[in-house]
């Protein structure tokens, strides 16, 4: 079931690895080069504004296939016409294929969501992690070997046919549930059944939790970028920020999905955050060597991995499996944790600009403690009572 997360990953891991890399290629500025880029990931920060349109009309099996077929098409046409020429229509069909990804992501989730009993939460939880950062590894490693052999547009079209192969597992899915609401009703009785939802005491300690910076793992979107401070070469950073990172962060997925079958899940998040914490105190007070980095990184992503892990189960979990708004439930539970990765990379790198790399990692560290301890007196309080709507 996680498995069918892999065109999410396969998609986003393009953006964010792959296209600059083809693009850089091409002899496209730089500047350029992550303006585009941003303006492609920028559907995981905004597409839950649309997560209403998935709990209305169709059932989410439908959506599911809808989305990655219009994704599918949109990222084969887009590498047809990915050149220096024609980058606004590029990044426009790539713009389409990433929000298609997000809106799938959703879809698929509020379909689990409706079945999953609670003592496979976890599991599922963490192969959805390992579906989403090795489809993204493998898709982005695949394109940028492929690409000096093979023309975009048949780069495209493997792509494309990748994306809707990956919605495959969706075929053992139990049937799911045809929405309560109408097409006519998505920004009406849609829109009040979630804020209803939202307004739930167990839904307002969610948001609590994963809006705080103890969930961020901010570092793991900088460490590519501090190898000179660590005197490392470029090749180990390449090496240990991505396949070393790949495999980390999914080892600490699985085993985070199995600890969120067996304890509290709000627990094992906290949990999992004080252990990154002693590792930037760790990186931010001692030396920065070789040994450092490698220890630093792989310890941090494996972390991170279990904090995605309880992060995915504990949503299950707070959503439940009778939620006619589940798919927008969840979509508003990413884009919290998704706010806490955005303002903690500008926080830590604000703290890497003043006071270099002890400061990044000193930010890192400071945010998250002074947030632990009212965290594990409100899950410690609240989360042990939360029952399933």
């Amino acid at each position: 079931m996680g498995l069918a997360l892999f065109p999410f990953g396969l998609v986003v891991g393009f953006t964010i690895t792959a296209l600059p890399f083809l693009l850089t290629r091409q002899g496209i500025p730089l500047g350029q080069v992550a303006s585009t880029s941003a303006v492609v990931m920028s559907p995981t920060f905004w597409g839950f504004l649309l997560c209403p349109v998935l709990d209305t009309g169709l059932t989410r099996r439908a959506y599911c296939w809808i989305l990655a077929v219009v994704s599918a098409a949109c990222m084969a046409a887009a590498l047809r016409a990915l050149s220096p020429g024609r980058l606004g229509l590029a990044t426009g069909l790539l713009l389409l294929a990433e929000l298609g990804m997000v809106m799938y992501a959703n879809a698929a989730n509020g379909w689990m969501a409706e079945f999953l009993p609670d003592n496979r939460r976890g599991s599922v939880a963490g192969w959805t992690n390992v579906a989403n950062l090795g489809g993204g590894a493998a898709g982005s490693m695949a394109v940028m070997a492929l690409a000096p052999h093979m023309r975009m547009e048949w780069i495209g079209a493997g792509l494309a046919a990748c994306i809707v192969l990956g919605v495959l597992p969706t075929v053992v899915f139990p049937a799911s549930r045809r929405s309560a609401f109408k097409f006519k009703q998505v920004f009406t009785k849609t829109l009040k059944a979630t804020w209803a939802a939202s307004r739930k005491r167990a839904s307002l300690v969610g948001f609590a939790l994963f809006l705080a910076p103890v969930g961020a793992c901010a570092g793991i979107n900088l460490f590519a970028g501090l190898g000179q401070n660590f005197h490392v070469s470029e090749s180990m950073v390449v090496l240990i920020t991505g396949a070393g990172a790949a495999v980390a962060t999914s080892v600490g997925a699985l085993a985070g999905g199995y600890a969120a079958n067996h304890v509290n899940r709000g627990l094992l998040y906290l949990g999992a955050a004080v252990g990154i914490v002693v590792v930037s105190l760790t990186l931010a007070l001692t030396g920065h060597t070789l040994e450092a980095y490698i220890a630093g990184v792989l310890i941090y992503n494996a972390l991170t991995g279990v904090v995605y892990a309880a992060f995915n189960s504990l949503a299950f979990q707070l959503v439940g499996r009778t939620s006619a708004v589940a798919s927008t439930q969840l979509g508003l539970f990413t884009a919290a944790i998704n706010a806490a990765v955005v303002y903690m990379t500008w926080a830590d790198g604000q703290g890497f600009s003043h006071f270099g790399v002890r400061g990044l990692f000193l930010v890192d560290a400071l945010a998250s403690a002074v947030a632990l301890v009212p965290l594990f007196l409100l899950i410690r309080k609240e989360l042990t009572q939360v029952q399933e709507a």
